[in-house]
């Protein structure tokens, strides 16, 4: 009986008649439906720029402050379950959680209209000492380019340790890839990131995104 590769339970398999009548291999379930429902979707009324949960389909007053028309989606509410699980795949470096949200981001991507997927990217010392970037981690069997490179070999402090007000005033941490400008031009561009926490690291994406000549570029985060 396999574990779940988040809380190591045993995860009863169920194979239904059709499943044994189609003479394929049985799906095997790697994460239990309990670990599945530590994570919230983002359902209903949301943010129409940055996919905050809300309770009416407006622009929430973060996106007022920003005076764009960035658009971003989310899948999932950060809170405590999310939190949870990025601190384990992310800072932990579990890279078989990836397989959690794999689906769920996958049917994301085949809703979402774009031409070329562009992941945002980790810095050197994060691939040394993590071994992955946790948003190509998702990505299995998914193409993407990967246009957007790290200016630094690393960063002075992580994102997730800044204030609000230290993130905003992060300095462009991106420079486009050599070959960028050929693959991008007149192409809808989809950026996708881990979590959308103050907007200040898609804004820096979408700004050398849009140097190539892209047609248009929107955003999908994990989470919100």
């Amino acid at each position: 009986m396999p574990a779940c590769v988040w809380c190591n339970r045993d995860i009863p398999q169920v194979v239904t008649l059709d499943q044994i009548l189609s003479w394929g291999p049985f799906p095997v379930q790697e994460v239990c439906q309990a670990c599945r429902e530590r994570l919230t979707p983002i359902t209903g009324s949301c943010c129409s720029r940055c996919g905050r949960q809300q309770r009416a389909a407006t622009i929430c007053h973060d996106c007022e402050r920003w005076r764009d028309a960035v658009i971003n989606r989310a899948l999932f509410q950060y809170d405590a379950g999310f939190k949870a699980y990025m601190q384990q795949y992310k800072f932990q470096g579990d890279y078989a959680l990836r397989v959690v949200v794999q689906a769920t981001l996958a049917r994301a991507l085949q809703r979402a209209t774009y031409d070329v997927l562009v992941p945002i990217p980790v810095d050197v010392a994060t691939w040394q000492s993590r071994g992955f970037n946790q948003v190509t981690g998702w990505l299995t069997g998914q193409p993407f380019f990967q246009a957007l490179e790290v200016v630094a070999d690393h960063k002075e402090r992580p994102q997730s340790a800044k204030t609000r007000a230290e993130r905003l005033v992060t300095p462009q941490p991106f420079s486009l890839a050599p070959n960028a400008c050929k693959v991008l031009q007149h192409q809808r561009v989809l950026l996708l990131d881990d979590v959308y926490t103050t907007g200040r690291t898609i804004r820096h994406a979408i700004d050398q995104i849009n140097l190539s000549g892209a047609k248009a570029v929107t955003s999908l985060t994990l989470a919100r």
